[in-house]
C-alpha cells in the first residue's frame, strides 16, 4: 500500500535541512477507537478496540540531534536524546522525549532524526492522537536507526513513553492498537499477558465515531480512576484476596467485593469485573456472527460506564439515546477515557449515510453543536515507507 505525504510536509522539512542528505522516511500511524472494554486496560483486562481512518505522519532523516517539527502546533523542539529524565508532563513534545528516553532506557543505540509530524486525529476526542503521535516517532526512530525490533516492542516502546516518561495513567491498547492492527479487523488484547488477537469485523456494518465536542482532560480521569482501582485491590488483597489485578476477580465473586469494600470502590470493581467479561463474550459472539447481541453488549457497556465508573457526561449519554432511536443501529457507547469526547456505534452499511445526516441534525437542535462524525472500516496499524518507495 502506497502512503501519500500530506501536503506541505516535505517543503516544512526541506525547510529545516535545507533539501540535502538522504531520501526521508514516511510513518504514518492511525488513531484507534475503544470498542468495548472501558478502562479494562490497566486493570489487566481484556478489550477490543479498531483503529480508525484518522492518523498521524512523521517524515524524517538522520541527523545529529533530535529537531522536530509540529505542523499542528506550529512548533519545534531539540534536544539531545542521551540527557533526558521523565517530566511528568503531557505535550507533543514531551511524547517526543519520552520515545527516546524508551529506546534508552531498553538499551537501544537509536540514530537521532530532523523530522516533521502532522495529524488529523481529533485531539481531547478519545481517539488515541498522543499514541499515533508516538508509535509514528518510535517507528520511525527505529527504522532509521536500522533497529529489527518486533511490532510487540515497539509498541511497548510508545506505550511506556507516554505511562513512564509524561506520567499518564493509561494502559497500553492506544498503542497497541496502532501499531498491531490488521485492515478489517478489531484487534483483542489481553492487557495483563500481552496476548493479542485479531477478530474480523462483518462487511455488513461500519463503526462510526461521533464526536460531542467536548474536550476532556484525560489524564486526570485515568489518574483518579486507576488510582481508586489500586486501593480496592490493595483493600481486597489486606483482606485476603489472592489477585494480581481486578480482571481476576469474576462476576460470582462481586457479591463478597461488595462485603470488603466501600460503596464507590465496590461500584468501581463491580464496573471492571462485568466490562472484563462483556469484552470475553463479545469475542465469542463477533466470531459467530451475531452482530445485535454484541451491539447490547456496548449499550450495557455505556450505562455501567456512566452508574457504575461515573466517567460519562451529559452529551455522551445525549448522543447515545439519540443513536438508539436510528434505523439500523446495532448498538452504541461511549469510547475511551470519558468525561467528554466520542461514542462510537455499530451501523448496518446501509444506514450509514442515514445516521450521519441524522444524528448531526437532532444534536446541532438539542446543542447547537455540529459533531464531528467519522466512519469506515478498520484501516489497519502504522505503515513505515521510504520514499524511494513512492
Amino acid at each position: 500500500m502506497t502512503v501519500q505525504i500530506p501536503e506541505g510536509m516535505v517543503d516544512q522539512l526541506n525547510s529545516i535541512t535545507g533539501g540535502k542528505g538522504v531520501l526521508p522516511v514516511l510513518v504514518r500511524a492511525p488513531g484507534r477507537v475503544e470498542v468495548l472494554g472501558n478502562h479494562t486496560d490497566y486493570n489487566g483486562g481484556f478489550i477490543l478496540a479498531a483503529t480508525i481512518e484518522r492518523y498521524v505522519w512523521s517524515l524524517g532523516v538522520p541527523s545529529e540531534e533530535v529537531n522536530l517539527g509540529s505542523m499542528n502546533f506550529g512548533e519545534s523542539i531539540a534536544f539531545h536524546p542521551n540527557v533526558l529524565k521523565p517530566t511528568g508532563m503531557q505535550n507533543w513534545g514531551n511524547f517526543a522525549q519520552g520515545i527516546y528516553w524508551a529506546f534508552s532506557r531498553r538499551q537501544h543505540k537509536v540514530q537521532a532524526v530532523t523530522a516533521v509530524t502532522f495529524g488529523d486525529v481529533p485531539i481531547g476526542s478519545g481517539l488515541g492522537s498522543s499514541a499515533a503521535f508516538e508509535v509514528s516517532l518510535a517507528n520511525l526512530v527505529a527504522h532509521i536507526s536500522r533497529l529489527e525490533l518486533n511490532p510487540k516492542a515497539l509498541a511497548m516502546l510508545a506505550f511506556e513513553a507516554e505511562r513512564l516518561y509524561c506520567g499518564v495513567a493509561c494502559g497500553l491498547m492506544d498503542q497497541f492498537t496502532s501499531q498491531l492492527s490488521k485492515p478489517g479487523n478489531l484487534l483483542a488484547i489481553h492487557c495483563a499477558s500481552l496476548r493479542i488477537g485479531n477478530i474480523p469485523l462483518s462487511p455488513d456494518v461500519e463503526l462510526v465515531v461521533t464526536d460531542t465536542m467536548v474536550s476532556r482532560p484525560a489524564n486526570e480521569a485515568l489518574n483518579e480512576r486507576r488510582t481508586e482501582c489500586q486501593s480496592a485491590l490493595a483493600q481486597l488483597t489486606e483482606a485476603g484476596w489472592n489477585s494480581k489485578n481486578l480482571s481476576e476477580i469474576v462476576p460470582d465473586q462481586l457479591g463478597a467485593v461488595d462485603a470488603v469494600l466501600e460503596e464507590t470502590l465496590a461500584r468501581r470493581v463491580r464496573h471492571v469485573v462485568m466490562e472484563n467479561n462483556r469484552v470475553q463474550r463479545g469475542m465469542d459472539i463477533l466470531r459467530e456472527g451475531r452482530l445485535k447481541d454484541f451491539g447490547q453488549l456496548m449499550y450495557e457497556s455505556h450505562a455501567s460506564s456512566r452508574n457504575l465508573y461515573e466517567v460519562s457526561h451529559p452529551q455522551l449519554d445525549l448522543l447515545v439515546e439519540l443513536a438508539k432511536q436510528q434505523k439500523g443501529v446495532l448498538g452504541s457507547r461511549l469510547t475511551g477515557a470519558g468525561l467528554g469526547g466520542a461514542i462510537i456505534s455499530l451501523v448496518k452499511a446501509k444506514y450509514v449515510d442515514e445516521f450521519i445526516r441524522s444524528m448531526t441534525r437532532n444534536y446541532e437542535s438539542t446543542t447547537g453543536q455540529t459533531p464531528s462524525m467519522l466512519t469506515g472500516r478498520p484501516p489497519g496499524g502504522v505503515i513505515v515507507q521510504e520514499t524511494s518507495d513512492m
